[in-house]
């Protein structure tokens, strides 16, 4: 990246704006296929994190062989990218409204199998067969099981909570309430490890915890694989045969990837590389997503103050889900005000200028939630402005 060159570019444009850094995207997914085509297994990617259907397709075609599909994020937004030529979609959260199931309705009528849908209890069973019945639809709805990864050790629960599968008990009784309803089918499996995938182990935010990070995870990956193992030999036992075992995330693709009963990972902010996920140990992948926002005021030296900049990443709160600012170097948030709703101000090192109307370069915390607050990005390549590409808001969706 080019910032003087960019800076220059971005002087005409409305901002804030999101760009993207097309050089370092398409280094990131050549990266990302690597890996994926070492281990032999495929990529799905997360389609929350990206959030542009030419960014999307973009990756697909990068990836060759190796990316299938998406996991995406709400029924709805399944059904609309199939609209737009997408196909293999993995929701990844269950769904229990009437209306979901008569946004995908049209797409399973023409196309059965474009849409699976997430399960861990037997009334997302009981729903789907109930809307399957209303709807007419008359091919078995696929279904993927999502199965709890947690690690807790001592009874301390460290992950997410999302799936109510915590054991193969559970699971075994899911099996069950899957065989006796005629209206799903079972077609995968998914079990994501949150506490590696979303754990950085090298945040500068919070250096004395990053020993500590490093150990769960280390922990937490023996447990994992233990985990998925014995759900894969208890589906083995039951001759329960499924087409793909997903897990994993950008943070954690490399463990997850290596267990032999993995046949796909997932990523999805790896490939834009926001910042939180510089703070991992083990990443080798490179910004290429931006914020601009236009200096507007000089109110004190040494002192700058932006228009907006309040894109905070989801999660527990801390100053790591903020902007970081980037070019000029140097730039620093005041810790008293951070990142405004309206306005940002900013420290400016001695020996750098900056004047009201020039625009400044921010990084943001996470990839796909700030592009809903734009409604295209900047594409930059070669220090050259090649466009802008619609986000889904830009397109008049907006998917919660």
């Amino acid at each position: 990246m080019n910032p003087i060159a960019w800076s220059r570019l971005l002087e005409q444009k409305p901002l804030p704006a999101a760009i993207v850094d097309l050089d370092a995207f398409d280094r990131n997914i050549s990266r990302i296929r690597e890996r994926t085509e070492k281990s032999g297994k495929k990529l799905r990617i997360a389609s929350k994190s990206v959030r542009v259907p030419q960014l999307l397709k973009r990756i697909l075609e990068k990836g060759g062989t190796s990316f299938q599909g998406l996991l995406t994020y709400s029924v709805r937004e399944s059904a609309w990218l199939h609209r737009h030529g997408f196909r293999d979609l993995v929701v990844a959260y269950p769904a229990f409204q009437e209306s979901d199931l008569e946004a995908a309705a049209p797409v399973l009528r023409e196309d059965p199998h474009a849409i699976t849908f997430m399960v861990d209890l037997p009334a997302h069973l009981e729903f789907l067969a109930a809307q399957a019945r209303r709807l007419g639809l008359d091919t078995p709805l696929d279904i993927c099981i999502d199965i709890d990864m947690s690690y807790r050790p001592l009874g301390v629960h460290l992950g997410v909570r999302r799936s109510s599968l915590l054991d193969l008990a559970s699971l075994d009784a899911m099996l069950g309430a899957i065989a006796r309803q005629p209206r799903v089918r079972l077609r995968g499996l998914m079990g994501y490890e949150a506490q590696i995938a979303g754990l950085g182990d090298a945040n500068p935010f919070a250096p004395l915890l990053n020993p500590a990070k490093k150990i769960i995870k280390r922990l937490s990956v023996r447990d994992v694989a233990r985990k998925r193992d014995a759900v894969a030999k208890l589906l083995q036992q039951k001759k329960q045969r499924i087409e793909f075992f997903n897990g994993g995330g950008s943070g954690s693709l490399d463990s997850t990837l290596n267990e032999n009963c993995i046949t796909e990972g997932t990523a999805g902010s790896g490939f834009l590389q926001s910042h939180l996920f510089d703070y991992y140990a083990a990443n080798r992948n490179e910004a290429a997503l931006y914020v601009a926002l236009r200096t507007t005021r000089a109110p004190a030296p040494g002192m700058i103050v932006c228009h907006g900049g309040g894109i905070i990443g989801s999660g527990e709160i801390g100053p790591e889900k903020a902007l970081v600012p980037v070019f000029p170097a140097g730039l620093r948030l005041m810790g008293a005000e951070g990142c405004g709703e309206v306005q940002t101000p900013l420290l400016v090192p001695a020996g750098v200028t900056l004047r009201p109307g020039d625009p400044v370069l921010l990084r943001p915390a996470k990839a796909g939630e700030p592009l809903e607050r734009f409604r295209e990005v900047h594409l930059i390549s070669n220090g050259e402005w090649l466009g802008t590409a619609p986000t889904y808001r830009g397109l008049n969706e907006e998917f919660q």
